[in-house]
């Protein structure tokens, strides 16, 4: 195996090892819990970024709230009160009491609350699970019902109000069925209103495969039975009326037609309110208040309503999302240096961002956390060892070639030293040589600081091409220089990428000429050979010091052919050893001109030479 083949091995091995190693070091901390809140966290943040929702109008709160204690007293209030109120939403589809009537009053009071139940008919009433300890003290729950006076009124449903909280007290699930008491699932407050609306009976709900079928809806749950709410706003997102005002008539009857109405307190003093995805605990920046539980009932009768719930995907999908990331970032991070791949790595966050949030928006819930902290973790692993390995092998290289090579080329080649081919060897490459025309002319007379200035300017602008196209500035002569393309790094199109550069050459010499015309000195022009072929390429030079260079018949033909330059009248020469080599199907054959055969010293045969016709690339001219 050769050297290219082992670096390549060891950088896929590294590509896949830190992701690997990294993907499931976070996964054993999702597995035990560590992100648990941060993804809750995230997970709300969807919701407060969507903003409060229109949640229609089919559901409406009639707020025990502090206006109606003003007026009507603290409670519990008369049960003949809630009898008036009853009478005042005769229209209603449905009327639920997030109240639990479990103790008697008065007879009379009792009697006009029941006898108002049987008359609207369509009245559910909330009942609460309490957990006690039998006579053999194992705990055990019991459902607290309302008062048999009640519970044999005609009640149209029943339902417990208990909902769960998430382990950081947020609710965001609600519990839709209990199985633990009753022979057959017993809906939840919210169920049991949304049950009655749609005219189904509680005895046909089925459970089946994480999925609770009623009716026509197949709503998704856990293994507790639990379903993710679709929140629409903070506190206040539900019309709500105020139960005085519903009870002193400023609220038609008919306004309440055929629609579903929720009694609750929402008062601070009934503790009955919870944080949800849209409260946040910064009231200075666009805080919410927890909410009351009436309007989170009241989400779970639009959720059942609408049908629109939130479903958790599966630990299988994660957990691909979740290797994905990482390896995604691995191979888009690795080699590419700490700034091209932070870009990479933000690109990566954006788009898992952008993923999640389109599946919330389809009401599905993904985990991000995990994901963002493997591809910064990846990233910051994967930079790491890069910039460790890179500095490894820069002073290696570096001391190797620093005792016979200029700082200059040392430089270029730490830019890519696993590439670098060493020492003594035949290759196929293309060389260039350039020479300012009338340099020498030009010089006489001038001080040596002008003409310096000058000649560092144009090769300045010729090695910045030449390095631009991938080339190697082998070594300044007077004033020329001279160049190759395919060594220390080598590369298929080296003749090509010597075409282009002497092409983009002449363009940065005209532009050059125009500064120094408008300046009112003379213009100078640039005559560029090329010539391809298969050279010695190594270290040349002594023991104090040695060269990085190539040597063979080809080198001389290059710099004869740069000599030609001025028998054509033309500044770009290529000689045909270089045309022949190029491709068949290559774009740059179509520019080429034949110039004829040449006699050149040091060869028996003539040899054909080529330019660069004028139309065919900017900045070629003839002299």
């Amino acid at each position: 195996m050769d050297l290219d083949k082992k670096v390549s091995y060891k950088n896929l091995n590294r590509k896949l090892f830190i992701p690997l190693f990294l993907f499931i070091l976070v996964e054993l901390v999702v597995t035990m819990g560590f992100m648990g809140r941060l993804e809750m966290n995230i997970y709300d943040a969807w919701f407060r970024l969507k903003g409060q929702q229109q949640p229609g109008e089919q559901v409406v709160v009639v707020a025990v709230d502090e206006a109606s204690i003003n007026k009507i007293g603290p409670l519990a209030w008369p049960r003949s009160v809630h009898a008036k109120l009853l009478e005042g939403l005769k229209e209603a589809k449905v009327v639920g009491f997030d109240m639990v009537f479990d103790s008697p009053s008065s007879a009379a009071e009792d009697q006009a609350f029941a006898e108002s139940i049987t008359r609207h008919g369509k009245v559910v009433l909330a009942g609460s699970f309490t957990y006690a300890k039998d006579d053999l003290g194992h705990l055990e729950q019991r459902l607290l019902t309302p008062h048999p006076y009640f519970m044999s009124a005609g009640l149209a449903g029943l339902g417990f109000a208990n909902t769960p909280t998430d382990p950081d007290q947020v609710i965001r699930r609600a519990t839709l069925v209990d199985v633990n008491t009753f022979d057959i699932p017993f809906p939840s407050f919210g169920m049991a209103v949304a049950l009655v609306a749609q005219d189904i009976d509680p005895r046909d709900i089925q459970l089946a495969n994480n999925q609770l079928m009623v009716g026509k809806n197949n709503i998704p749950i856990d293994n507790s039975n639990r379903a993710l709410v679709n929140f629409w706003g903070p506190r206040g997102a539900f019309t709500t009326i105020s139960y005085v005002d519903v009870l002193g008539g400023k609220v038609a009857a008919s306004f309440f037609k055929d629609k579903i109405v929720l009694i609750g307190d929402t008062t601070a003093m009934g503790h009955d309110e919870w944080p949800t995805p849209f409260t946040t605990t910064n009231m200075v920046l666009s805080g919410s208040l927890p909410t009351p539980g009436v309007e989170i009932h009241a989400s779970t009768v639009n959720s059942f309503m609408t049908n629109r719930w939130f479903r958790q995907t599966s630990p299988f999908i994660n957990i691909i999302f979740l290797a994905l990331a990482g390896f995604a970032t691995s191979f888009l991070v690795a080699g590419r240096g700490p700034w091209k791949g932070l870009l990479g790595t933000l690109f990566l966050v954006a788009i898992a961002v952008a993923v999640v949030f389109l599946s919330w928006q389809a009401h599905w819930w993904v985990n991000l956390a995990a994901p963002i902290v493997l591809i910064f973790l990846t990233y910051a692993a994967t930079t790491a060892t890069d910039f460790m390995q890179a500095e490894m092998a820069r002073r290696k290289t570096k001391a190797m070639f620093s005792r016979y090579l200029s700082p200059d080329v040392v430089n270029e080649l730490m830019q890519s030293p696993d590439q670098v081919s060493l020492g003594g060897k035949r290759q196929e490459l293309t060389i260039m040589f350039c020479d300012i025309r009338g340099f020498t002319a030009y010089s006489e007379g001038k001080a040596p600081e002008e003409v310096v200035s000058r000649l560092n300017e144009y090769l300045t602008a010729i090695t910045h091409v030449i390095f631009r196209h991938g080339g190697m500035l082998d070594k300044y002569l007077g004033d020329g220089l001279m160049a190759i393309f395919g060594a220390p790094v080598f590369y298929e199109d080296h003749i090509e990428r010597a075409i282009r550069a002497s092409v983009e050459i002449q363009k940065a010499i005209g532009n050059l000429n125009q500064k120094w015309t408008a300046q009112g000195t003379p213009a100078l022009n640039v005559g560029v050979g090329i010539n391809s072929g298969s050279v010695l390429v190594g270290n040349v030079g002594s023991p104090e010091r040695m060269d990085y260079t190539v040597i063979g018949e080809d080198v001389n033909l290059a710099s004869r052919v740069e000599g030609l330059t001025k028998n054509f009248g033309t500044l770009i020469v290529i000689s045909e050893r270089s045309v022949q080599k190029l491709p068949d199907n290559c774009e740059l054959r179509s520019s080429l001109e034949f110039l004829g055969q040449a006699e050149v010293k040091g060869f028996t045969l003539p040899i054909g030479v080529y330019t660069v016709v004028p139309h065919a690339a900017s900045g070629t001219g003839r002299e």
